[in-house]
């Protein structure tokens, strides 16, 4: 029998798969946004978020274990804002993956018995950011000076 015919299944089907996989990630860069610098340990869109979140001047947490972290078999919030009660996840291509959906409802078990409101960002909001976390966060947006 040749050789090529007696490796397994699996090998032969890891390439395409991590191709597919590269594909999805490069879905993230945006050349419509304006460039952001990126905050370590945090990705590009998340990054935008917290440039956002630091220009509207609101305190927040960034990456805060919940229910023990990941070692406890708890989970990390993206964005923490206590003064609001609410944690702002954004939803890139991990959450779409099984591991990623149960992570998330172990986060959100655990903020919302901690009384926490968990809100999703996505990449659509990416375009128009500060007037959504503001519309998520409950301030009133301004229309216009003086109206």
């Amino acid at each position: 029998m040749p050789k090529r015919l007696m490796s397994s299944p699996r090998k032969m089907m890891s390439a395409p798969r991590i191709n597919i996989r590269a594909r999805k990630f490069l879905r993230l860069s945006r050349p419509d946004l304006p460039p952001v610098t990126q905050v370590p340990g945090l990705n590009l869109p998340e990054s935008r978020i917290h440039k956002a979140l630091t220009d509207l001047k609101i305190n927040f947490q960034v990456q805060r274990n919940v229910l023990g972290g990941g070692i406890l078999g708890g989970a990390r919030a993206d964005f923490i804002l206590p003064d609001y009660k609410i944690d702002l996840e954004y939803q890139g291509p991990f959450h779409g993956i099984a591991e990623g959906k149960a992570r998330d409802i172990l986060r959100n078990i655990g903020l919302t018995s901690k009384g926490y409101r968990v809100v999703q960002l996505y990449e659509r909001d990416l375009k128009r950011l500060v007037p959504r976390i503001l519309e998520l966060i409950g301030r009133p947006v301004m229309v216009g000076v003086g109206t």
